[in-house]
């Protein structure tokens, strides 16, 4: 009797703990509606309202899509951010928005481009503010292609955290979540070391921590989950994740059974935001790998792995 009763409390001591994690997630970006975490990324200059509307019928709850602060300065570049914006907002679709640079940070003074940052970020906050999900800062800066200033156990931290420090002296209404690692934080590692320093610091800047799990199967999901959440003391949420449509990947059928088991298996995870990568195939990805993660064509066409995704959400 006793054995019985014990397995009883824990079974409701899980189901209370489940439950919550569910309040929480919901919580987190409000944005979302309830039980709707799941999003894919487009591209600023080819995301058009028929991309959005196909989208939104897709079952996708948000779209996610890149905006290069060195970029701002020109009336072009404004624009087409502009018209990404009004095309999600027409479709009913709120944007995560991940903000970095393409070009190496001023390393004489990395304090004051981190302020430059906070306050880029800010003015987009004011403009579209309502339509965000949550604003990323910066994507992958774990590997030398997204991180251009390069020497990232030294220059990351004293970047990042001058802009912490700004948006922390003047908290943002959008959610804020970071960094958007190419792997998640581990035991030693130096996005681990970086976000100790910074989150220590400014406990009150991120809300999540964004990381990639490419290749990861759930077990190790659900480890990375733990391990952000007993570290930082925030949530883990998947701001990228996808599979190639390559031939050693099963091609365009081995893509969707892929990405058909990821959803499947990540709705069970209670992850407050997941998004997938990408809608389209690049047609200016630098290999046949980078070219081929689309959900769809390069011209639009829906390949299996969209179907498959159709399926997945319609059962959330």
């Amino acid at each position: 009797m006793k054995s019985a009763h014990l397995k009883r409390l824990s079974l409701l001591t899980l189901l209370l703990l489940s439950t919550a994690s569910q309040v929480n997630a919901s919580e987190l970006f409000p944005a979302l509606p309830t039980h709707k975490t799941i999003g894919v990324q487009v591209k600023v200059q080819n995301f058009s309202a028929a991309d959005a509307q196909l989208i939104k019928t897709t079952g996708f709850s948000f779209v996610r899509f890149g905006v290069w602060t060195d970029s701002l300065n020109t009336q072009a570049y404004q624009q087409q951010v502009s018209d990404a914006f009004a095309v999600a907002r027409a479709a009913g679709l709120p944007v995560l928005m991940t903000l970095r640079t393409t070009q190496p940070l001023n390393t004489s003074d990395l304090a004051a481009a981190g302020v430059a940052y906070a306050n880029a970020l800010a003015s987009l906050a004011t403009t579209y503010g309502s339509q965000l999900v949550a604003i990323e800062l910066w994507n992958e800066p774990d590997l030398d292609a997204y991180w251009p200033t390069g020497n990232f156990d030294t220059t990351f931290v004293p970047f990042m955290s001058a802009a912490c420090k700004t948006l922390q002296d003047k908290p943002q209404a959008t959610p804020v979540i970071g960094f958007g690692f190419a792997r998640p934080p581990t035991a030693g590692s130096a996005s681990t070391v970086a976000l100790n320093r910074i989150v220590s610091q400014y406990p009150k800047c991120l809300n999540a921590i964004s990381y990639h799990p490419y290749g990861m199967t759930g077990t190790q999901i659900s480890n990375a989950q733990a391990f952000i959440q007993q570290n930082f003391h925030l949530p883990g949420v998947i701001s990228e994740w996808g599979i190639s449509a390559l031939s050693s990947n099963g091609g365009t059928e081995g893509q969707a059974s892929k990405i058909s088991a990821f959803v499947a298996d990540i709705k069970t995870r209670n992850i407050a935001l997941t998004s997938i990568y990408e809608w389209k195939n690049s047609d200016t990805g630098s290999n046949d790998r980078e070219k081929n993660f689309g959900l769809l064509t390069s011209d639009g066409q829906p390949k299996p792995a969209e179907t498959a995704v159709r399926t997945q959400l319609s059962q959330q």
